[in-house]
């Protein structure tokens, strides 16, 4: 059996971008050997993560082999079906799909919706008993983990009934108690319900997951044949089939309810979830009725989905489907227990640190004043103050702060430029100095040394003016070709100067040096040189994937140089 998290990180595909910790609602991720890696305690399982991550590295648990071990056993295996799968699977005529689940070794399929209409029936006869207040629906189970693990004070507004999927496996359960249950829906925190206590669902599929079932056994709607209709078990759903969209739990219970009313309201996406949680409303002693999703638009939008289709029409899909069944009426299954304690899944409170360790690594990383807390978002979090408490809390590393990355890159540049024998200048398209050494200003004399002395590295400063090379940079930067050498004669002495493109048309740099004055080879630092100043400036065009493998690099290419010099030197 798979016993891996709902979700996990693949650490070989991660290319540590920060992307997920940007998008993750609670910040469950910690980035350690370069890997962004799921804090599976903190996590609410949203799945948010697995749809932003360019590389694919964080990846939903595969639970096909688990539903397969147990359809390869004599017990009948029931598929529970979530209602979004009229959008996910729209290209399958339903007596074709259902012909096609009975082909994978499925007894019969049953909608889930049924379990969502025992929940409506239990929720109406148990909403009037209670006190003036505010009740969350309980059925979306990334919401329930949100209220456990960071809202804990709201646990008591939780409706104490277990999820639709619980009701429906319970009801298939007491129709054949040898049975097994596998759930299909566009849900991956359905997944951790598996651990849930009084759990009756066997395993869980997200749709995807059952599209790759089909594909595996060579299942396609033009080829499925159907002998005999089949149709779900035990019966037909009726307006528990809203469930899926923001909204329809409100609908089914308050058919005539308005989404403007102010007894049953709905709200999708975790930002708004999150910022009703921050500041639940008062009641003015009335009762609220709170239909919280995790995803935006309810469940038709999950993570988990088969198919990338517009929101519009899977919405559309879903509540003609209610449509077509009007009338249909759900068979009185009240003896079934659906009562749940919500009070589990606790997490420790997360630590808080004191101010002076805060302005610490607020230092560290070059944030003296408030004024240089950019708060740019780079690093994942939202504010500077947000990743020195990841720091503290070992969730983040100081490498992963884009500014204080790049004024590393940078001053490793500067070092390099600084250490060489010969003198250096990087200059742009404008022929405007970008950084140069002391060593450069010294060759052209009084003029531009004391303009070295004024502004140290003469960036901003005009080459035109500083030397004579102009020229040759122009020429370079026109023409984009990788290297020019070039012997002048200035003020009694022959120079060597050496041009290369770093950027096309954009930066190029010379180094000038006196030939015979020193033994380091031109082509070593050329190379090296190129190497550091491409990555420095990658780092500038980057920083939202900065990493710190750059700072390495650069380092080992400046160690290098500094040992071929020596070797040189030494010579």
């Amino acid at each position: 059996m798979n016993k891996q998290e709902a979700i996990y990180t693949e650490a070989n595909n991660c290319q540590d971008c920060y992307k997920c910790i940007r998008h993750c609602p609670v910040k469950a991720i910690k980035i350690e050997d370069h890997s962004a890696s799921i804090m599976h305690h903190l996590c609410i399982f949203c799945g948010i993560c697995t749809s932003v991550c360019p590389a694919e590295a964080k990846i939903i648990r595969n639970d096909i082999h688990t539903a397969n071990y147990y359809l390869h056993q004599e017990a009948p295996v029931y598929l529970s079906l979530a209602p979004s799968f009229v959008s996910d699977f729209s290209e399958w005529p339903l007596e074709k799909f259902m012909a096609a689940c009975k082909k994978l070794g499925f007894e019969a399929v049953s909608e889930t919706a049924l379990g969502a209409e025992m929940l409506s029936a239990h929720l109406k006869d148990w909403i009037p008993e209670q006190k003036n207040g505010i009740y969350i629906s309980s059925c979306c189970p990334t919401v329930v983990e949100l209220i456990q693990k960071y809202y804990p004070e709201h646990i008591g507004k939780l409706t104490p009934f277990v999820s639709p999927v619980q009701a429906h496996a319970r009801l298939l359960k007491k129709l054949n108690p040898n049975a097994r249950v596998v759930f299909a829906g566009p849900c991956i925190s359905k997944k951790t319900e598996l651990d849930f206590p009084d759990n009756a669902v066997d395993t869980v599929l997200t749709f995807e997951e059952l599209s790759k079932m089909f594909d595996n056994e060579g299942l396609l709607p033009e080829l499925v044949d159907v002998s005999v209709p089949d149709h779900f078990y035990p019966k037909q759903a009726h307006n528990g089939r809203l469930y899926p969209v923001d909204g329809g739990m409100s609908n089914s219970l308050q058919p005539d309810v308005a989404q403007t009313s102010s007894s049953f309201m709905s709200f999708s996406g975790m930002a708004t979830v999150k910022k009703l949680l921050d500041n639940m409303p008062e009641t003015n002693g009335q009762t609220l009725f709170l239909e919280l999703l995790a995803c935006d638009g309810g469940c038709i939008n999950g993570p988990g989905r088969a198919s990338s289709g517009e929101i519009i029409q899977s919405r559309s899909a879903v509540l003609a489907t209610n449509q077509e069944q009007e009338g249909a009426v759900l068979a009185n299954y009240s003896a079934i227990p659906l009562a749940m304690d919500y009070q589990f899944n606790f997490i420790e409170k997360q630590p808080t640190f004191p101010e002076d360790e805060i302005r610490e690594v607020l230092s560290s990383i070059g944030k003296m004043t408030p004024d240089d807390e950019l708060n740019c978002g780079g690093c994942g979090y939202n504010t500077c103050r947000n990743f020195a408490q990841a720091i503290l809390g070992g969730k983040a590393e100081r490498q992963m702060c884009v500014s204080y990355m790049r004024k590393m890159a940078q001053n490793k540049a500067s070092v390099l430029l600084r250490k060489m024998p010969y003198g250096v200048v990087i200059v742009d398209e404008n022929l405007k100095v970008i950084e140069s050494n002391e060593l450069f200003a010294s060759i052209w004399g009084e003029t531009s040394q004391l303009a070295y002395d004024a502004r140290p590295g003469l960036e901003g400063a005009s080459i035109e003016k500083l030397t004579p090379l102009s020229r040759l940079f122009k020429n370079l930067l026109h023409s984009g070709h990788e290297r020019i050498e070039k012997d002048l004669e200035y003020e009694g002495r022959v120079l060597h100067v050496s041009l290369f493109t770093i950027q096309k048309h954009k930066q190029v740099c010379a180094i000038v040096r006196v030939p015979g004055e020193h033994d380091v080879s031109v082509d070593e630092l050329l190379l090296r040189l190129k190497q550091v100043v491409r990555e420095n400036m990658q780092t500038a065009q980057k920083a939202a994937s900065l990493i710190g493998e750059n700072a390495a690099n650069t380092e080992c290419a400046i160690n290098t140089v500094m040992d071929s010099m020596k070797g040189g030197s030494n010579a």
